[in-house]
């Protein structure tokens, strides 16, 4: 069981080391160095010297590791770990040692890649639920999830990887560290083409707290693009006007003229949008615009939008006079309200459509209820990245 780290030794090993080391390191056999390192690891632990504790987990590293002993590094990274009486700080040392020297194994060779993968996985093991080492499990998960990605070809593996781990509530880790880290689980989530689950974790990055630290401007650019691909494919032209507004004020000067055309149509769209008016279909003269699924998308879109205006406004209306204000035929207009989930009622006989407009449709619910938890994730991390902040600045003070 680990424990807390103890303001003073017991008793100061250093010298002991200091004399022993050099002795241990003329032995001929490794495994009787690491005998030797294993004895000293035991009376620095039991003796709270935490200095001295991580001098010798370092050494038991480095030995195994310059002695290609990589199968018993293994266990000793969770025998180690679970020693009674192991100080945190100590473990979360050698840990680290650990994850320093993984590079040492080659990825391109299959048995070097399996005994990294069985070391990384041995890591995330002891490092599980454990607050203290979540900074290195979630390093180690990322390892772990650019192998399957690289190496095995396994996307869905990595992303199941990488998107385990909410770092957002780790108040070890750098803020950076985590934006850089969020914007790899939604790179590789888009990558898999799962767009409802992108959209989810572009929720946990405030855009407003994407400055003043380095780096600031290039993980907003690179938010910013991919909030884009989510909002392109939602085919929510607000958003995509809204997002590259942004993009191209957070661009060099050199950059921005390449989105001028792009911006003016999105302008254009999202204002008609946002209108109280019927929307005419307008096919823009773009190459945004030559595949026909997003011309028939962009259709659709307006359909939707004049439909949900001439209900607000009617309570009947005849479906041949509906149609025309679609410039739909009555057919295609039936389609539409049924595909939309309107609350109305259509006639046949009579040809008129009903629109009822007491309380909201399920898409309404719908809609309002993401708005309220999209909010309320907003306000949940503004609280988290004040509380890390109040957090560092008290670090801060205590160690001056």
């Amino acid at each position: 069981m680990s424990r807390e780290d103890p303001i003073k030794a017991e008793k100061d090993f250093s010298a002991t080391l200091d004399e022993q080391f050099p002795l241990i390191e003329k032995v001929s056999d490794y495994k009787q160095q690491l005998e030797k390192y294993l004895v000293l690891e035991k009376q620095t632990r039991q003796s709270s010297d935490l200095a001295s504790s991580k001098r010798v987990l370092n050494k038991i590293v480095t030995t195994l590791v310059q002695n290609g002993d990589w199968e018993y590094l293994n266990d000793l990274i969770t025998t180690l770990s679970k020693k009674h009486g192991q100080l945190k700080s100590s473990i979360q040392a050698f840990i680290q040692d650990v994850i320093k020297l993984l590079d040492e194994l080659n990825n391109l060779h299959s048995h070097e890649l399996e005994t990294k993968i069985k070391l990384i996985e041995t890591i995330r093991t002891v490092t599980d639920k454990k607050i203290f080492v979540e900074v290195e499990r979630a390093i180690v998960s990322r390892q772990l999830a650019e192998i399957y990605l690289n190496q095995k070809n396994d996307l869905d593996k990595a992303v199941d990887i990488l998107c385990d781990l909410q770092v957002e509530t780790y108040s070890l880790m750098p803020f950076s560290d985590k934006i850089d880290y969020i914007l790899e689980q939604i790179r590789l989530t888009l990558q898999k083409g799962d767009y409802g689950q992108a959209r989810i974790l572009t929720r946990k990055i405030l855009l407003k707290s994407l400055k003043n630290f380095p780096k600031a401007d290039e993980y907003k650019v690179e938010y910013l693009k991919m909030l884009i691909q989510i909002d392109t494919f939602e085919y929510k032209y607000e958003g995509i006007y809204k997002n590259l507004k942004l993009l191209v004020e957070a661009l060099p000067e050199a950059e921005r003229a390449s989105y001028d055309d792009e911006l003016e149509i999105y302008k254009t769209l999202a204002h008609g949008f946002e209108s109280d008016d019927l929307v005419e279909l307008k096919i823009p003269e773009s190459k945004i615009f030559e595949d026909e699924k997003k011309v028939e998308r962009l259709k659709k879109k307006v359909v939707e939008h004049n439909l949900k205006l001439c209900s607000r406004y009617y309570k009947k209306i005849r479906l041949d006079h509906l149609a025309e204000l679609l410039k739909l035929t009555k057919d295609e207009t039936e389609t539409y309200i049924n595909e939309m989930s309107l609350r109305a009622k259509i006639n046949r006989p009579k040809g008129i459509v009903e629109f009822r407009t007491s309380g909201m449709d399920s898409n309404e619910l719908l809609n309002d209820w993401c708005y309220d938890v999209a909010k309320l994730v907003e306000e949940v991390n503004a609280v988290e990245h004040l509380i890390n902040k109040e957090e560092m600045l008290h670090g801060i003070q205590l160690r001056t």
